[in-house]
């Protein structure tokens, strides 16, 4: 593995989280705000979850690991 893609996968590691939890968070803000607990926060981690799959199928994809 070259520098390049092992700094490529600790951005990827380090991305995750953020797509996943600024979603959430934001859920459970808007929970919070409107009283609507847990249902925004599911909504969030939802979104949250598709968004990172999503993004991780078209880097899969990019490099040539999915046909």
């Amino acid at each position: 593995m070259s520098w390049r893609q092992a700094i490529g996968n600790v951005g990827l590691a380090l991305a995750i989280p953020w797509m996943i939890g600024v979603p959430a968070l934001l859920g459970w803000w808007l929970d919070k705000k409107f009283a609507t607990s847990p249902w925004l926060l599911i909504v969030g981690l939802v979104l949250g979850l598709l968004t990172t799959a999503l993004d991780i199928y078209q880097l899969m994809k990019k490099f040539g690991q999915l046909k």
